[in-house]
């Protein structure tokens, strides 16, 4: 299976099963991946076939516009998302409560279908999602002129150029398109900000992640506070890439979150940085040495002037 139609937009789509096929009783996990700079990728090596072989029936999907789903040139919204996956489950003829993991804005969206969509929703798991009762479409605006400010910068254009990989540049390009011809970033300043006494009612368990280091962890507890039935678990010497730098950690605390819940979590929370975050890295800019003496006399060659000019 490689493309559904739904809500009218092709979208990209793997399901990966047990071994020997889904039952009745395997848990029906969907995967959601951060905007932008993500795809189904993250979750579909990091974590999808880790749950399959567990026993679950995973889904994973590309979000409109990014991967090798269809790229429309509007439709970014939050509700049109939430279609886009109500949509996805009715065409793959999923009738039963599913369990989802979202990361990062993936994760925001995955708490909204949870509030929208209360009965088709078994467990959420929100990995490090970007959380605010108030303006947090401003904050998602930001957080994307950001990231084109970072993929448009000409030391990264020409690092994209010259030195980094095929899979890098071609997510940098693909987010250069998404950003420049569609009306995501507009949309994404729309997205309406969550509601307490609607996060206060919500039905279905609660697993939220987030890195000890990471530029929105002072998001955590005003999150857990909230969600009547919540486990929030910080981790340490870890930032806003909880799903590349602590994969196995994440599928050890999956595996207990859907099969093994009544047990002792395999994780004791903890608090406090265990290394400083660069600043490039909290402020989503180009860090400032891509290549180092190399580069900057490769860029001094490319404009005809002396490398110590």
């Amino acid at each position: 299976m490689a493309e559904i139609v739904a809500n009218g937009v092709r979208l990209h789509v793997q399901r990966l099963e047990p071994k020997g096929g889904a039952g009745p009783d395997s848990p029906v996990v969907v995967m959601v991946h951060g905007m932008v700079v993500d795809n189904i990728s993250s979750f579909y090596f990091a974590l999808g076939n880790c749950l399959a072989g567990a026993g679950c029936d995973v889904i994973c999907y590309d979000l409109r516009g990014h991967g090798r789903s269809e790229r429309t040139p509007t439709g970014y919204t939050m509700a049109d998302s939430l279609a886009d996956l109500s949509a996805l489950l009715d065409a793959l003829g999923v009738d039963r409560p599913v369990h989802i993991v979202g990361n990062s804005y993936g994760a925001t969206l995955t708490l909204a279908f949870g509030l929208a969509n209360p009965g088709r929703v078994a467990s959420l798991t929100l990995v490090e999602p970007p959380f605010l009762i108030e303006g947090l479409g401003e904050e998602m605006a930001r957080s994307l002129t950001q990231v084109l400010a970072a993929v448009t910068d000409d030391e990264v254009e020409f690092w994209l150029a010259n030195s980094a990989g095929r899979a890098v540049t071609r997510i940098a390009r693909s987010a250069q398109a998404l950003l420049k011809e569609t009306s995501v970033a507009e949309d994404m300043l729309a997205t309406p900000p969550f509601s307490r006494e609607a996060l206060a009612a919500l039905p279905m368990p609660v697993l939220a992640v987030y890195g000890a280091n990471s530029e929105i962890i002072d998001q955590a507890e005003g999150l857990a506070e909230l969600v009547p039935d919540c486990t929030l678990v910080v981790l340490e010497q870890t930032t806003h890439m909880v799903l590349r730098e602590a994969a196995d950690y994440l599928r050890d605390l999956l595996r207990w979150w859907l099969f093994q819940r009544d047990e002792p979590i395999p994780h004791h929370q903890v608090r406090g940085a265990g290394f400083d975050t660069p600043v490039w890295v909290r402020e989503m800019i180009p860090p400032p040495d891509l290549n180092g003496e190399h580069r900057t006399a490769s860029l001094s060659a490319a404009a005809g002037s002396p490398a110590d000019a």
